[in-house]
């Protein structure tokens, strides 16, 4: 006899609510139980079921039957031939089950059901989330490659390479600069590691005048890339270059420059 296939989440919580209110056959449970040994969020629902049925169960009140009920039954017993009657002895043997009253079910059902539903809205809750975060980082793409669109096709853009200071480090780059728009796109690689919280800074140089413009997060391999502020006369400036900074920015370089190049012109 083949395995039943894996139970899903969603099948689980259709079948929990039955399994809680002991209304299910005993494979339904045996896979029910079997998903939530291996599911933790589930198990947690399965008991949220139980506890449930347990405290709506103690709310309601137990019926004692009528007294007469018993003497009846007996006298009908034994006028019957052969002893109890078949039915009345299968349940005799059985082993004993709850009775639920009609507005028990319905109560208890309507719970469940509540509580069913509120698991589903959850998980809808985050998967439209997850969809609202998704689109945004995609509008979020699309601007930035409208943006840089914008640079690359700008008349007057400039495009240097950006080299480190020390000599016996790897890192490299790019930096293209649209002073029509006053913006630009800096690309680097192999940077140096930086402490967490920390961030390269990029600076416009002329004279003792430093102008920022922006900040760049490397990932893990020192690679990254980032927008920038670019000044409307750029070419004015002597150079560009990388500092580490502070995570939130300075307004004036507080370590060595890490790698940069010249803005103006050589005669060639």
């Amino acid at each position: 006899m083949s395995e039943p296939a894996t139970m899903t989440c969603e099948e689980f919580l259709d079948l929990a609510a039955a399994v809680a209110l002991d209304a299910s056959d005993s494979e339904e449970v045996r896979r029910v139980e079997r998903h939530a040994a291996e599911c933790p969020e589930c198990a947690r629902q399965l008991d949220s079921f139980r506890e449930v049925a347990a405290v709506i169960g103690s709310a309601v009140p137990q019926l004692e039957p009528p007294a007469a009920l018993r003497g009846r039954v007996l006298e009908a017993a034994r006028h019957t031939r052969g002893g109890l009657p078949r039915s009345l002895a299968a349940a005799r043997n059985r082993r004993p089950r709850f009775r639920f009253s009609a507005p028990w079910l319905v109560a208890a059902a309507s719970f469940l059901v509540s509580l069913v539903a509120v698991g589903w809205l959850a998980m809808l809750q985050g998967d439209i989330l997850a969809l609202q975060n998704e689109a945004q980082a995609a509008r979020d793409r699309a601007a930035r490659f409208e943006r840089l669109s914008q640079v690359l096709a700008s008349d007057k853009l400039a495009v240097r390479p950006l080299r480190p200071i020390a000599q016996n480090v790897p890192s490299h780059g790019m930096v293209y600069m649209d002073p029509l728009s006053g913006t630009g796109m800096l690309m680097c690689h192999d940077l140096p590691p930086i402490e967490q919280g920390r961030a390269y800074q990029v600076w416009f140089v002329r004279g003792n005048e430093r102008v920022s413009g922006g900040l760049l997060w490397p990932d893990r391999s020192g690679n990254g890339s980032t927008m920038i502020q670019v000044p409307t006369d750029v070419m004015s400036y002597e150079s560009v270059g990388l500092t580490d900074e502070p995570g939130t920015g300075s307004s004036w370089p507080t370590t060595p420059r890490v790698m940069g190049t010249p803005l103006k012109e050589t005669a060639q």
